[in-house]
């Protein structure tokens, strides 16, 4: 009877200590992924084009790339004289991959039946347009390694009477 009182003792005194040692492990653990969590949605430093390489801060970098980006793609489609026979006026998402060996790439271009039908040269237009972007002298950086980076650049056609 003493045995079977002590064997009881010991084996409840085992199982609750094992769950202590794996409960502290446990604890552990998760303090360890909490501290290493990454926000992949969030890039440290964007694309750099050359002509940026003189801002001093990452703000001005960021602004920069958006700035050149933008104002590169509007002369390019501003060029190519695009003559419609109605009046549009719509809105197009072009969706950007800038990957991690600093190539850009058009990925998608969300826009209406309508403006695909009026501008049947929209896609090779805006590909043009990426292929005619200043060079890339270094891609994005996250925790200072280079990461592939999407941006979704909006894009208004209108009709401007001549």
């Amino acid at each position: 009877m003493f045995f079977r009182l002590l064997f009881g003792i010991l084996s409840v005194t085992l199982l609750i200590s094992c769950d202590f040692i794996s409960s502290e492990n446990t604890t552990h653990q998760n303090l360890s992924i909490i501290e290493t969590e990454i926000d992949y949605t969030l890039v440290d430093v964007y694309p750099l084009f050359r002509v940026c390489n003189g801002c001093d801060t990452n703000t001005k970098q960021n602004l920069c790339f958006e700035s050149v980006l933008v104002n590169h793609l509007e002369k390019s489609l501003n060029k190519n004289r695009i003559s419609v026979d109605k009046k549009i006026s719509k809105t197009i998402i072009v969706d950007l991959l800038v990957n991690r060996n600093s190539k850009i790439h058009i990925t998608n271009i969300n826009a209406s039946p309508e403006v695909l039908l009026a501008i049947p040269k929209l896609d090779s237009l805006l590909n043009h347009g990426i292929k005619q972007l200043p060079e890339i002298l270094q891609p994005a950086l996250k925790r200072g390694i280079p990461v592939d980076v999407q941006f979704q650049l909006p894009i208004k056609i209108k009709h401007t009477s001549d």
